[in-house]
């Protein structure tokens, strides 16, 4: 989604392409950053003309890594970057290829996928990550919604207000990139994921109410619980990471937040002890990420059985002592792995129960122990980002 192409940038020399496309590769590959990383660092030094040029090649970029796999099952893992680039340009051929190469992910994430919907509706899911759904939430502590949808309007974005949550849009067409739409600069308007919202529909904050947000950063949920409570919540907002910390005070600054109500901490979650008892606990753990590939296409590269393994570990101890911490905790990830979910969510099941309380979310996956009494969101079926959600009722 971006801004009309002119003659200059669709004719835009192929070297110039070829070289930002090897480098945005090449940063995936070495260092495993995301792509936005990637595409920052390999324009450096680049003199792009315009907003439609960089946006043009952005879009490449993604495209090209999200089809790195393919590439692989096509031209092998001889060809250099370059060449990569230059024959994916030219375009490659998908016929005959098995699926996981078709739909460019790795053949362990495919049939992992696979094992737990089954072919017909894995591979949707699979599909459904290649493309990318805008959410945008209206900012209510700045502007009314109606000023928004008029200035979204005027600026020629096509919407569809959401039926759940009618603060939040599905963008379906914007002539201009999201970042610089008007709303969104002067923070009237959010990029947010539906199911980022709807976590927060499942904390159900109420104002007057102690939240304790344990992985805080950047700040986007915090924000939520601050807009649905008009600025009347409590909310002591963790993050291991100062730096991160120091990012989110600033955000929610912008956003309208009143920070004379929020307590910032840079601390430890999984060793983070309180003097009192919150109303609620919400856990968005650090994960995989393998819900977000539609959002970054590196993850189809990073992301590993390792990687789900490891953040699996740091998510039970992250939820070991938010049962510590409250009585009422919402524990969510950004992820499709069951490792994420269900099965960090057993670890605890003699000691806690369950309510799913979004009636529209799908449950969990069939024969995993909880399945029914937590909450799955996904791509193909609900247009978000794979999301796990559970509320938790420590006993």
């Amino acid at each position: 989604m971006g801004p009309s192409l002119t003659a200059s940038v669709i004719f835009m020399k192929e070297r110039v392409k070829v070289k930002i496309l090897a480098r945005v590769l090449y940063e995936v590959l070495s260092h495993r950053v995301s792509i936005d990383v990637a595409f920052k660092r390999a324009c450096k030094g680049t003199r792009l003309r315009g907003t439609n040029e960089r946006e043009y090649l952005y879009e490449l970029a993604r495209r090209f890594v999200s089809d790195y796999q393919k590439l692989q099952c096509v031209l092998g893992r001889t060809k250099t970057l370059s060449k990569l680039a230059r024959a994916w340009l030219r375009g490659v051929s998908d016929e005959g290829l098995p699926p996981y190469c078709r739909l460019s992910y790795s053949k362990w994430f495919y049939d992992k996928v696979i094992s737990l919907l089954g072919r017909e509706e894995g591979e949707q899911l699979l599909a459904s990550m290649n493309e990318r759904v805008w959410w945008l939430r209206i900012n209510t502590l700045k502007a009314p919604e109606e000023r928004v949808l008029k200035q979204l309007e005027s600026e020629g974005v096509e919407y569809v207000i959401d039926r759940e949550y009618p603060f939040l849009l599905r963008i379906e067409r914007s002539p201009k990139p999201i970042r610089l739409l008007s709303p969104v600069k002067n923070y009237m308007a959010i990029p947010q994921d539906k199911a980022s919202v709807a976590v927060i529909d499942v904390l159900s904050p109420e104002a007057g109410e102690l939240i304790v947000d344990m992985a805080a950063a950047p700040g986007m949920k915090a924000s939520l619980i601050m807009m649905l409570t008009e600025n009347r919540a409590r909310i002591v907002a963790v993050d291991v990471s100062y730096r991160r910390i120091l990012l989110m005070k600033n955000l929610l600054k912008k956003l309208g937040i009143d920070l004379s109500r929020v307590h910032l901490v840079a601390s430890d979650s999984a060793r983070i002890k309180l003097s009192g008892l919150p109303d609620k606990v919400l856990l968005d753990a650090p994960c995989s990420n393998s819900g977000a590939v539609s959002k970054d296409p590196a993850l189809k590269i990073s992301l590993t059985e390792g990687k789900v393994r490891y953040y699996a570990s740091k998510q039970a101890g992250l939820l070991k002592n938010a049962m510590q911490l409250g009585r009422v905790i919402v524990y969510s990830v950004c992820s499709i792995m069951p490792e994420e979910g269900e099965l960090v969510i057993s670890l605890f099941k003699d000691r806690v129960t369950l309510e799913k309380t979004l009636k529209w979310a799908s449950t969990g996956y069939k024969g995993l122990p909880l399945s029914d009494t937590v909450m799955r969101l996904f791509p193909h079926k609900h247009l978000t980002e794979g999301f796990f959600i559970a509320k938790i009722l420590v006993e």
